[in-house]
């Protein structure tokens, strides 16, 4: 519009010696006129544009509604964060967990929720987890002016921008004081059940014999279960602690190798006929066979793998899951298992573990400290 309005007055200037204003008129109103029916088209699509932004905004916002009844319904206690780690919202479930309003928890620090003498050591778990991409579950110790402390899982998901800042943060809390106090329960009465019962002590490496009419459960301390290949190497079949059984019924394979793995083992016989007639007995056994089962799972995950590297890291979080324990950089193997036995179980030599450590050491992934415990890194 305005190139032709300079256009016009170009023109006129040009004219102006040699024709009247009378010859520019018609120039002018066709001109005028064109411009005219261009304004009207964009009008027009201005005003669809209006429309299309208005049904955006209505279909946004009715999302964003969606979402926030999501939040607020959610079973689980769930805290969002600013980038200080400032609470920006809570929902419903937060505000019963605590025992408090919204009002109570927004634009507070997150850490006072915490005791104060944990502040700092969770100020600084926190920052550092907020530095890992992928999501993690710890245990935490909460609490609010209106209950107890309690101990809680806690599960973080950060936000970040286009040049890797934290934008947000949000904390999935679940109470598990309740399943802590089941299992401490549980453990009692399972230590109850056999304290009266006498028990065997194996020293490390040395081979327990299988009775055929009773089961051994362990007390104290870890077991190996392995087998014999033709070539007479070995295979870990399995790793036994506290509270699992074994005997010859629960396997199917000819050659069936007991190695204590700790330094001392106690173990107690049940007898076959026994556990038939106590179903309490029964239970806890039971619950022990099911966690060999899981165990037994997690290690056919390490022959799935082709890569020797690939086969020794997944069984290391196969170890990890078995016998860790939280440390402050991750998480320590409370076992010390040779490289040899570490060999057996993920199908490879010796010599390949030594060596795969040793990158895995250079990588940053493991730790292995004096006394040969194995730290996997988070």
């Amino acid at each position: 519009m305005n190139q032709r309005i300079e256009r016009l007055y170009h023109r006129s200037s040009e004219h102006s010696a040699i024709q009247s204003n009378g010859d520019l008129l018609p120039i002018a109103f066709k001109e005028l006129g064109t411009a005219s029916e261009e304004l009207l088209v964009a009008l027009e699509q201005l005003a669809e544009q209006q429309e299309q932004l208005v049904e955006s905004r209505t279909q946004l916002e009715a999302e964003r509604r969606r979402y926030q009844s999501l939040f607020e319904q959610a079973p689980h206690a769930y805290i969002a964060l600013d980038s200080n780690n400032t609470i920006t919202s809570a929902n419903r479930a937060a505000t019963r967990l605590f025992d408090c309003t919204q009002g109570l928890l927004l634009h507070k620090p997150f850490s006072i929720l915490v005791p104060i003498e944990e502040r700092r050591e969770f100020r600084e778990e926190l920052q550092r987890r907020q530095q890992v991409e992928d999501e993690q579950e710890w245990q935490v110790r909460l609490y609010s002016p209106h209950r107890q402390p309690f101990d809680a899982a806690v599960l973080l998901s950060v936000e970040r921008d286009a040049w890797g800042n934290i934008v947000s943060s949000c904390l999935c809390i679940r109470d598990i004081s309740d399943r802590q106090r089941a299992q401490a329960l549980k453990k009692q009465n399972t230590e109850d059940l056999f304290c009266d019962r006498p028990r065997h002590t194996f020293s490390k490496g040395e081979n327990i014999p299988l009775q055929p009419d009773a089961l051994w459960l362990v007390c104290k301390g870890w077991v190996k279960l392995s087998t014999l290949t033709e070539s007479n190497g070995e295979v870990m079949m399995g790793i036994v602690g506290p509270g699992i059984p074994f005997c010859r019924t629960l396997t199917v394979l000819p050659i069936y190798q007991v190695t204590a793995l700790s330094q001392t083992v106690e173990l107690t016989a049940i007898p076959h006929q026994e556990m038939a007639q106590a179903s309490h007995l029964t239970q806890v056994i039971a619950e022990g066979v099911n966690q060999r089962l899981h165990q037994a799972e997690l290690l056919l995950s390490v022959c799935g793998r082709r890569r020797a590297s690939d086969r020794l890291l997944t069984l290391l979080q196969v170890l990890k899951t078995i016998v860790g324990e939280p440390v402050t950089n991750g998480t320590r193997l409370s076992l010390r298992l040779t490289h040899q036995e570490l060999a057996e179980a993920s199908c490879t030599t010796r010599v390949t573990v030594t060596r795969l450590l040793s990158e895995f050491q250079h990588q940053g992934k493991i730790t292995i400290d004096n006394t040969n415990h194995i730290t996997i890194l988070e």
